[in-house]
C-alpha cells in the first residue's frame, strides 16, 4: 500500500512538473506579447514626446520675435507721443 501510495505521489508530482512547466511557456507567451506592444506604445509616446519638444521650441521661437516686434513698436508709439506732444505744446504758444 504504502508502495502504491509513492508510486502514486511520484507520478503526481511528475505530472504536476510537466503541466507547470507547459503552463509557464504558454503565459510567457502571451506576456511576450504584452511586452511588445508596451515597447511599440513607449517609443511611439516618446517620438510624441520629441515632436511636442521641437515644437515648443519653434513656438519659443516665434514668441521671442513676437515680444521684440512688439517691444520696438512700443518704443515708437513712446517716441510718437513724445513728439506730439512737443508738437502741442509749440502749436499752443503760437497760439498765445
Amino acid at each position: 500500500m504504502n508502495r502504491a501510495i509513492v508510486g502514486v505521489a511520484v507520478v503526481a508530482l511528475v505530472v504536476g512538473a510537466l503541466l507547470g512547466y507547459l503552463g509557464s511557456g504558454l503565459w510567457s507567451g502571451s506576456r511576450q506579447g504584452e511586452l511588445k506592444d508596451a515597447l511599440d506604445k513607449s517609443a511611439r509616446l516618446e517620438r510624441q514626446a520629441n515632436d511636442l519638444r521641437a515644437e515648443n521650441d519653434r513656438i519659443a521661437g516665434e514668441l521671442k520675435g513676437e515680444q521684440a516686434r512688439a517691444q520696438t513698436i512700443a518704443a515708437d508709439l513712446q517716441r510718437e507721443k513724445e513728439t506730439n506732444m512737443r508738437l502741442s505744446a509749440l502749436v499752443g504758444q503760437g497760439k498765445k
